[in-house]
């Protein structure tokens, strides 16, 4: 589609909507909902346009890719980090390499080293956790609710139980699109006085409470690897308002130094998980397009939420603000594990491509994490159900009209007869 307003939100024909929902199964034989796939969910990669190429040019006659010196820097790192904060609402921006450098720099800003605990979700992508292992810290699993996010019930009652040392971070993972529940985790996280790092990675853009993921805890981190709302193929970024930890995220990211700004806070031992300026040129084209990734993904949503809210056996995941959905997915709940494994074989039969995301499995059964053997052994029962129960659709900025409503039909169709 060309723009959001492509997607009108009007009741849709339901002639050929009614006839193919009664048709046979396409994994039992009968004609598949649709025959060629739908767009990939990759936001911002599919608007790629003559703006990135614009900027990415302009960077390869600088002959300058690296960001803080060469014949002629054109500053696209430094400008990116300025607009990204200003989008945010931040007071600093720090881009980087990767997502996972991004975490690794924020746990290390707020301290988390060697033998500390920091507490995850037991869902999320494998680096919520790999990182933390990265760093010789340990991750403590809290349950999620069926919002697929952190569930601050369990998050307090790990914190009461308190049989080792105090969680240096609490590490809350805004995922797919749906910004977690914050109210109610910040207000446990300041009782016990530990720091909140926001894990947007896949919610750039998404909010809370008329607030920017990101800026609601000590530190927000953003992936923009190639499946992201906004991309460059890989990179990443962490906002903060805090001074000192911006320090240590910039010391630990390009090897103890902080470029024009020595005297602030102390040298360390770094790495090199800088961003250059190609990327950075990416992203600046990409962060221009922001709202319209944002709106056109927001109105494909509600084009199907509006359409699948009653349809038996599908229970939609539970989002805690609805009005700051980032529309990055939908996911929904059947009634068993055994239902959605079913489901999940229909759909991609009838030409829906839906996963259970992360192989339905929760992170520390992920063969990574299983590979330290983790002591004592995690266990979250109720996570576990709610990840073998749903059936994740990625969304993508491209989708038509004819895209949302065989998405509708299909799934209508398999709810009723697999």
């Amino acid at each position: 589609m060309k723009d959001s307003a492509s997607l009108k939100l009007v009741p849709p024909q339901a002639a050929r909507s009614t006839r193919a929902v009664d048709q046979p199964l396409a994994i039992d034989g009968g004609p598949a909902v649709r025959k060629t796939p739908l767009p990939g969910p990759y936001p911002g990669a599919l608007l790629i346009g003559r703006e990135e190429e614009k900027l990415v040019l302009e960077v390869l006659r600088s002959k300058s890719l690296f960001r803080y010196y060469g014949p002629e820097v054109p500053g696209k790192s430094a400008e990116f980090e300025r607009r990204f904060a200003a989008r945010i609402g931040s007071r600093h921006a720090l881009a980087l390499n990767s997502g996972t450098s991004a975490l690794k720099c924020a746990l290390h800003a707020v301290g988390v080293g060697s033998g500390d605990v920091v507490l995850v979700p037991a869902f999320s992508y494998v680096a919520t956790a790999d990182v933390v292992l990265a760093l010789g810290a340990h991750p403590v699993f809290v349950e999620i609710d069926e919002s697929m996010t952190l569930d601050p019930v369990d998050l307090r009652r790990k914190l009461a139980e308190g049989t080792g040392p105090k969680p240096k971070a609490i590490c809350v993972v805004h995922l797919f699109g749906v910004a977690a529940d914050m109210d109610p985790i910040l207000k446990i996280a300041r009782e016990h006085a530990i720091p909140v790092i926001e894990d947007c990675a896949q919610s750039c853009g998404a909010m809370y409470r008329g607030q920017t993921v990101g800026r609601l805890g000590a530190v927000g981190i953003f992936s923009f690897q190639l499946n992201k709302v906004i991309t460059a193929g890989e990179g990443g970024a962490i906002v903060t308002d805090d001074a000192a930890l911006y320090d240590r995220a910039v010391r630990l990211h390009d090897h103890g130094n902080h470029r024009g700004n020595e005297a602030a806070g102390s040298p360390c031992i770094g790495e090199g998980l800088r961003v250059g300026e190609l990327n950075a040129a990416v992203l600046l084209a990409q962060l221009g397009r922001l709202d319209d990734i944002l709106s056109r993904m927001r109105v494909a949503k509600r084009f199907l939420l509006e359409r699948l809210a009653e349809v038996p056996g599908l229970e939609l995941t539970r989002v805690p603000d609805p009005e700051g959905d980032g529309g990055v997915s939908l996911t929904f709940l059947t009634e068993s594990a055994a239902r959605t494994e079913r489901v999940v074989a229909a759909l991609n039969a009838e030409g829906i491509r839906v996963l259970r995301q992360y192989g339905g499995r929760l992170l520390y059964v992920q063969p990574a994490i299983r590979s330290v053997n983790l002591q004592p052994e995690p266990v979250c029962p109720r996570s576990a159900d709610l990840v073998a129960r749903c059936v994740f659709l990625g969304l993508t900025t491209t989708f038509t009209r004819r895209d949302l409503q065989d998405v509708v039909t299909a799934i209508r169709k398999v709810m009723r007869q697999a």
